[in-house]
């Protein structure tokens, strides 16, 4: 777990809201305070979409994608948000193919989701990464290719960032 500082929060902010930069991750969970809170779950209900389009909702959490512009949408204007937290996570099968790409023997450890949290407050973004395993595991490398893997991530998205200890 390793935790992020943004250099430019206005930057960021456009990239995470306004591009792509993020659309490979899922969200799961937003909560967003403007004058009313805003909490959002990414939680998908499948019962809501036709066949049709379930088939394109495999995953249990939304693509970060399709619920940015909502996002986007609660935030904008002339006030910049008092809190924004997003936790998005990465996709399953991205999460499997890093894993077995990095290390393959902590591709089977019960890895459940590798994510990072967002905390945009008094005008700072800062980024958290996380893991979740299905049970206790004493191999801690998956964390460490997550942690280097986001750096990796941000830096290929031209966000700078400062390491806190």
């Amino acid at each position: 777990m390793v935790l992020l500082a943004i250099d430019s929060s206005k930057d960021f902010m456009g990239k995470l809201l306004v591009s792509d930069a993020f659309d490979s991750f899922l969200l799961q969970e937003a909560n967003i305070i403007t004058s009313v809170m805003h909490t959002v779950n990414g939680r998908i209900h499948a019962d809501f979409y036709t066949e049709e389009e379930r088939l394109s909702h495999t995953g249990e959490f939304i693509p970060w994608s399709e619920i940015r512009p909502l996002i986007f949408e609660s935030v904008k204007g002339k006030n910049t948000p008092l809190s924004l937290r997003l936790t998005l996570c990465l996709k399953k099968e991205a999460m499997d193919a890093l894993m077995q790409k990095k290390n393959p023997e902590a591709a089977n450890t019960g890895l459940r989701a590798l994510v990072i949290n967002i905390r945009f407050e008094s005008g700072a973004v800062a980024i958290m990464t996380g893991t979740s395993y299905d049970s206790f595991v004493l191999d801690r490398s998956a964390e460490e290719i997550w942690d280097e893997t986001v750096k990796q991530f941000l830096l290929s998205k031209e966000i700078s960032f400062t390491a806190q200890n």
